[in-house]
């Protein structure tokens, strides 16, 4: 696999756009004399969601319940497993939970107990996904997937054709695969195409406590309960049910924030370049939901929030819904769309839609 190409963003007008929406959101944190980290009901949410996750774990191990009450502890897990990724996790990896790196470094770690590697987390995410969003070839996130096509510019195959009802099935397994095998692949494609530029000593160690990471992960939520007593097979069912829960909330969530009728795929011109302002080509490419939705927006880390997530990905997504207006009235100003769902429905309608177009291009626009 040859190493990426350099990309280059150039806006062809000069835009101050960008310039202009940071002082204003840094005018709004001054003026009301607020941190851009976490505030204390973050913290709380994070013991709770933590809590949620882990002590379902021990209290099985001990008391050993019915069967249905195992798989409802573990449906539970699921549940918190995809918010602790998504309301702890991700804020600090992005060095968004607090001010202090050592706490960022701390609470990022958390992506141990979800059995993910820290290290291609940042590779994928925070270096692909944020920076090349929606170009294909350069995010991961809409790469395809087997028996999922994300973006225009790939190859459509037969087996598309129905992606837009058996991807909830594949969104399912998604964190099994990702804890599993997702890391090893990850490894050796980052180090190929030159993302990662560790030594091949440093490499070594970073592979090795990749193992390490799964070799606790598995230990925990396998071997433990298994050693308390409980049966394989109920052990394994509910660990399936888990991972199927939080790999479909995780997937939905992320998808519907890019995957969606109303963003583009831009690609580089022949000189690499893409001709648009960084901050501009994210409000092309990226889309908010629900935005008034006061849960979901606990539940999901502000994830609904993705246009100012990717505008200041190292600000809490706590001040999301309150730094919004400022983005939205910016982008106006500029001549510049604010793309945004009102409610979670039309977000999903929108998101089955695109999987459905691009499950039939360019196969419909060549019969047609």
């Amino acid at each position: 696999m040859a190493q990426l190409k350099p990309i280059r963003f150039i806006s062809p007008d000069k835009s101050q756009f960008h310039h202009t929406l940071h002082s204003r959101v840094d005018s709004y944190f001054k003026e009301n004399n607020l941190s851009k980290h976490a505030n204390t009901s973050v913290v709380i949410k994070s013991g709770v969601l933590l809590s949620a996750y882990l002590l379902p774990l021990f209290l099985m191990s001990w008391f050993q319940p019915a069967f249905g009450w195992s798989l409802a502890c573990w449906a539970l897990m699921g549940i918190a497993m995809a918010g602790v990724g998504m309301s702890v996790m991700h804020d600090s990896i992005h060095g968004a939970y607090a001010a202090n790196p050592r706490i960022n470094e701390l609470l990022g770690y958390s992506l141990v107990l979800l059995g993910g590697a820290i290290s291609n987390w940042k590779y994928q995410h925070n270096n692909l996904h944020h920076t090349f969003t929606n170009i294909t070839h350069y995010d991961d996130d809409i790469a395809d997937k087997p028996g999922l096509r994300f973006s225009p510019h790939t190859e459509v195959k037969p087996i598309h054709r129905t992606q837009w009802w058996h991807a909830i099935f594949i969104y399912g397994l998604t964190t099994l695969y990702w804890v599993v095998a997702k890391d090893f692949l990850q490894f050796v494609r980052y180090r190929r195409i030159g993302l990662n530029k560790n030594t091949p000593a440093q490499n070594r160690v970073l592979l090795a406590q990749i193992i390490g990471v799964k070799l606790f992960y598995f230990s925990l939520f396998l071997g433990l309960p298994l050693l308390a007593g409980i049966p394989v097979l109920e052990v394994l069912a509910g660990f399936l049910l888990m991972h199927f829960i939080c790999g479909l909330i995780l997937t939905v969530i992320f998808q519907l924030a890019h995957t969606v009728e109303e963003t583009s795929h831009p690609l580089p011109n022949t000189m690499g370049h893409i001709e648009n302002e960084w901050a501009i080509h994210q409000l092309h490419t990226t889309v908010n939901f629900s935005r008034h939705n006061r849960f979901l927006t606990w539940y999901v880390g502000g994830l609904n929030f993705q246009v100012e997530h990717h505008l200041f990905p190292k600000i809490c997504h706590v001040h999301y819904p309150q730094i919004a207006n400022i983005v939205e009235r910016t982008a106006t100003e500029f001549n510049t769309p604010y793309l945004e769902h009102k409610t979670f429905g039309h977000a999903l309608r929108s998101h089955f839609a695109i999987l459905q177009k691009f499950g039939r291009q360019p196969m419909d626009e060549m019969m047609g």
